[in-house]
């Protein structure tokens, strides 16, 4: 993953998250709610494996990245 992909997940998580909040605060579609926390702590898990991966695979240009 590239540094623009890490910035779009996010941004997407964020969005999530804040969407949740206000839906959660308003009393209102608290499952749709919960729905949204829930894929925005996925996008976050989704970007640390994605960050451990490109430190596995090193710089592009030295073994499986480079190819």
């Amino acid at each position: 993953m590239n540094e623009d992909t890490f910035s779009q997940l996010t941004a997407m998580s964020q969005h999530l998250q804040e969407r949740a909040s206000a839906l959660s605060g308003q009393g209102k579609d608290n499952d749709l709610a919960t729905l949204m926390s829930a894929q925005a702590l996925t996008i976050e898990a989704l970007k640390a494996l994605g960050e451990t991966l490109n430190k596995i695979n090193g710089p592009l240009g030295l073994g499986a990245a480079g190819d």
